[in-house]
């Protein structure tokens, strides 16, 4: 009984977690094409306000007006869902990802692009802000 409320308390503030902030992380997908491994590294940016989500996502050194939208976004519990639609995908990327704690979401994606469907892995941590002097 006690490991059950133990539980039940860990949930409650990873449930009540605000994913509102900067992101940075990686995707590892295998090339469809030939099978071998890509590992890109990520940014994001996501809003969460009044139960929405919205944000963007994309390569670690692009511009901010270059990251790709986040489309039909929604944090069930902590299961976060979205789709991406970037110019090489011929149909949107679903990210499914879980909020692992406050500083970490991780999970996967699938898609397609010319050469074929694609699925990966996807680490999100969250960037600290730092304190002001």
């Amino acid at each position: 009984m006690r490991a059950m409320l133990l539980v039940l308390a860990l949930a409650i503030p990873l449930a009540a977690s605000d994913i509102t902030g900067a992101w940075v992380g990686k995707v590892e997908v295998a090339d469809p094409g030939n099978g071998e491994k890509i590992v890109t590294t990520v940014k994001a940016q996501l809003e969460q306000k009044d139960g929405a989500i919205s944000g963007k996502i994309g390569r670690e050194h692009d511009q901010d007006h270059d990251l790709e939208q986040i489309r039909n976004a929604k944090l069930d519990g902590d299961t976060l869902t979205f789709e991406v639609l970037p110019e090489e995908a011929t149909a949107p990327m679903v990210f499914t990802l879980k909020l692992v704690n406050e500083d970490r979401i991780e999970g996967g994606l699938k898609g397609q692009v010319d050469t074929g469907n694609i699925t990966g892995t996807v680490l999100l941590t969250r960037v600290k802000q730092q304190a002001e002097k």
